[in-house]
This record gives structure tokens, C-alpha cells and sequence, in this order.
């Protein structure tokens, strides 16, 4: 199926039919994980004359299912993620399409003197990484920090203090209108930082505002082939009332 969209004074097109998934898979015990998060685990539901399990002679397969959306999986979240107001991210999309940037960066390894949470050693996405790379046109930004999208698929990050935005850095990606931030890491900011969250707090420019519209997508993967240039952005995601919803962030190569 191909799909015909106005792309600024030109119409694009895309093939519906070839989804590129930039989700990781989420699954039991040897799943990826970080914050110390137990990992995701599964019971069978059971009770007076119901078993929740085919295998062991139930009519169906029924189980709960125990999950951090922010510590075991791919997911979207919204302001309501550092904020005191309740801001539910299901809430938060009107659409689910966004035209999107790839970029791929190389963090910066920290030195000098530093202002907190920043230290020297740290990994750091400095502004300069993104600037003047942004396409006016896009809506959404996804930023490719590392390769080897097998091993994110079972990448302990505990302790690892993985590369993160510079607060610089998300607010000039908010300044040039960028309303959707995906990263392939387990957040945009330092893994310990007093609580500061000041990559979070500089894209939704809270407490300023109450941003409403924008999102930030964490844990993606993204296919090593996969080269930057501009995609469309399904940003799909559970209808779940929580700061951050398990998501399924799928692109399509856009041609004319």
C-alpha cells in the first residue's frame, strides 16, 4: 500500500507495506533492562477449577504480566513523567504520524571543569552534534547514539552511566520545533543525577510550561543498516493512563 503525503511544496510518498520496527522486544528474564528494575516476569492465573495454561491442560492461556514501562521496554512518555500536574501520555497525541529525522551522534567523553550532574568521564550528546542537522520539516528527532542492535536486545545498563543529552543540547531541539524525541538509550538524561532530570525538564521547558503535545520515546533500536536521512513516524502505543506506555515506534522510508 502506498501512501501519498504533502511533504513542504512536494508530495512524498511511502509504502505501507515496508515497516522498518525501531521497537526492541520485550521478554522475560533476559530481556534488557535498566534502574535496577526487577526484569519482566509472567504468572499463569489460576483458580477454583481454572488453570491459566494450555500446557498444563487449562482451555486457554491466561497470565498476568509484570512490567516497568520505563525499565524494561520500548516507551513513550509524557511531562507527566517529572511533573506534579497528572499528564497521562495516552492523552497526549491528537495524531500518530510525524515526519522524522534520523541522526546518528557520537557522544563526547566529558572533561574540565563541570557543572552538576555533569562529570568528568561522562558520555555526553553535546549540541554541537545536532546543530544546524535539523531538517525544518521535521516534527520528530531520533538519535542513533549506538550500533549492535542485538545486544541492546539483552543490555544490562545498571551502573553502566550510558551516554545522555547535554540539557543544551534537548533545549535546542525543542527551539527548532521538535515535538517527538526518541533515543536508543534507557533515558535522555545521566542514569544518576540527584533527581535533576535536566534534559527532561529543558525539551518539555518545565515548570515553565505544562507541555501537553510533545514526547519523549526511550530504549528504541534502531537496524544497523538503517542510514539518517527523513522517515515517516508511526508513533504507536498502549491506551494506557500512566505518565509512559509501552510504545511501537515504526518508520517508512519516504520517496517521490
Amino acid at each position: 500500500m502506498i501512501i501519498t503525503f504533502q511533504l513542504g511544496h512536494k508530495l512524498a510518498k511511502a509504502d505501507l507495506t515496508k515497516p522498518i520496527d525501531i521497537s526492541l522486544e520485550t521478554k522475560e528474564k533476559t530481556g534488557f533492562k535498566a534502574w535496577y528494575s526487577p526484569a519482566v516476569t509472567s504468572n499463569v492465573i489460576r483458580g477454583e477449577n481454572f488453570i491459566g495454561s494450555v500446557k498444563e491442560g487449562g482451555s486457554v492461556n491466561f497470565k498476568e504480566v509484570m512490567i516497568n514501562p520505563h525499565a524494561n521496554m520500548t516507551h513513550t512518555e509524557s511531562v507527566g513523567h517529572i511533573s506534579k500536574e497528572e499528564v497521562p501520555v495516552n492523552g497526549v497525541l491528537s495524531r500518530f504520524h510525524f515526519i522524522a529525522q534520523l541522526i546518528s551522534v557520537k557522544p563526547t567523553l566529558m572533561g574540565g571543569n563541570l557543572e552538576k550532574p555533569i562529570q568528568k568521564g561522562d558520555l555526553c550528546i553535546l549540541k554541537s552534534a545536532v546543530e544546524d542537522k535539523i531538517n525544518p520539516r521535521a516534527e520528530a528527532i531520533i538519535i542513533k547514539t549506538q550500533p549492535n542492535l542485538e545486544e541492546l536486545k539483552t543490555k544490562n545498563y545498571d551502573g553502566t552511566n550510558w551516554p545522555y543529552l547535554h540539557p543544551k543540547t534537548a533545549a535546542y531541539i525543542r527551539e527548532k520545533g521538535i515535538r517527538h524525541l526518541l533515543i536508543d538509550q534507557p533515558s535522555v538524561d545521566k542514569e544518576f543525577d540527584d533527581g535533576m532530570l535536566l534534559s527532561h525538564r529543558a525539551f518539555w521547558n518545565y515548570p515553565s510550561t505544562l507541555d501537553q503535545e510533545s514526547t519523549i520515546t526511550e530504549f528504541i533500536g534502531l537496524p544497523d543498516e538503517l542510514k539518517d536521512g527523513m522517515y515517516l513516524l508511526n508513533l504507536s502505543m498502549s491506551n494506557l493512563k500512566n505518565d509512559a506506555s509501552p510504545s511501537r515506534p515504526v518508520l517508512f522510508s519516504i520517496f517521490y
